[in-house]
């Protein structure tokens, strides 16, 4: 199930998925909204039957200086991030618990929950994924005896569309997660980031729980 607030986006991911020989449905949904989320946890019951895996992955834009970042702006972070991370989490477990057999949670995190990336404008953004890596250890803890393993991977600086843009586009009083800032010397393609969920959501990382995972070409220890 591919969910997304941009039904177009949805729809173009599920048709690559299936294009290559997967199957994917696209659903419509506001991550930061109880009901929207229900009904995307009870389409995902009629059609598969449960739910074994789930990648919280939903993304807000939204950058501003501190001291001209408005309320609206703070929670509407917190509420696409934080909020629908732990919506999320919940049908998902309610779901595993009940079937049995356990699953597996990985949360999209940020390199910002545990150092400043866009200095000056993140503030509500680096907040929000400490939270998220916060509740990923709490569930990884509560849920570990029913088989439920709950991860973080943050990635860092990435060669994608909106990477490029982030430089561009907004104010920057200090470096940003670029290739400068990396020990290996460049930015990460999608699906380096990508394969490190596979690997968490697989039975490879049968034995992997309550991690924090960084996929940045180490920044984080630089």
């Amino acid at each position: 199930m591919i969910a997304d607030l941009n039904p177009d986006a949805a729809s173009a991911t599920a048709a690559e998925i299936e294009a290559n020989g997967g199957i994917a449905i696209p659903c419509k949904v506001d991550v930061a909204d109880e009901a929207s989320v229900k009904a995307l946890f009870a389409a995902v019951d009629a059609k598969f039957g449960g739910v074994d895996i789930l990648i919280n992955n939903a993304a807000h834009r939204s950058k501003a200086e501190f001291f001209e970042m408005s309320v609206e702006q703070w929670d509407q972070m917190q509420d696409v991030t934080l909020r629908g991370t732990f919506l999320c989490c919940r049908e998902a477990i309610t779901r595993m618990k009940a079937k049995g057999g356990g699953g597996s949670i990985v949360n999209i995190s940020s390199v910002g929950a545990l150092r400043p990336t866009l200095w000056g404008v993140n503030a509500h953004y680096d907040a929000a994924k400490a939270g998220v890596d916060s509740i990923t250890r709490s569930l990884a803890s509560e849920f570990a005896a029913d088989g439920i393993r709950v991860n973080s991977i943050l990635p860092g600086g990435m060669a994608s569309e909106g990477g490029k843009n982030i430089s561009a586009t907004f104010k920057i009083r200090g470096p940003i997660v670029g290739a400068g800032r990396v020990p290996m010397g460049r930015m990460a393609a999608p699906i380096e980031v990508a394969q490190s969920v596979f690997f968490l959501a697989s039975p490879a990382a049968s034995y992997v729980t309550g991690q924090i995972i960084a996929a940045d070409g180490g920044f984080t220890v630089s």
